[in-house]
């Protein structure tokens, strides 16, 4: 854990690689002292189909939803959700200069108890342990 989804609109490959924002994104949430890199995951889902606002088939969206381990405290929580913001800033904030991109990010606490993790990671990579 922290698993980061980043949803967008298929549109926004027109103005930036999709793999620039997962790499912020995941820098950004490593950066953090609670976000242990071995357990770190971060994916995107591309919509195909969808509507934003009046329709505007130029307008784009991005959802950043963070789910992690609500017992970080709900302080740790917010720094991680603001790092999160930050580099959606540094890395869409152009893009929304020029064109309409909303842009959303969320903060998911889990409840320990409702989760299992089996992780491997770091039996094969000795930086990680």
């Amino acid at each position: 854990m922290p698993h980061i989804v980043v949803e967008y609109s298929a549109n926004l490959e027109d103005h930036i690689d999709i793999a620039v924002v997962l790499e912020s994104l995941h820098s950004a949430a490593a950066s953090h002292s609670s976000v242990p890199l071995a357990g770190l995951r971060t994916r995107a889902m591309k919509r195909e189909q969808y509507l934003v606002a009046n329709g505007d088939p130029r307008n784009m969206f991005v959802a950043v939803v963070a789910r992690l381990n609500g017992e970080r405290g709900r302080e740790s929580l917010l720094q991680i959700r603001d790092l999160l913001a930050e580099a959606c800033s540094k890395v869409l904030g152009p893009i929304q200069q020029r064109e309409p991109v909303a842009v959303s990010v969320e903060v998911q606490a889990i409840e320990p108890a409702m989760r299992i993790n089996d992780n491997s990671i770091r039996d094969h990579h000795e930086e990680l342990r």
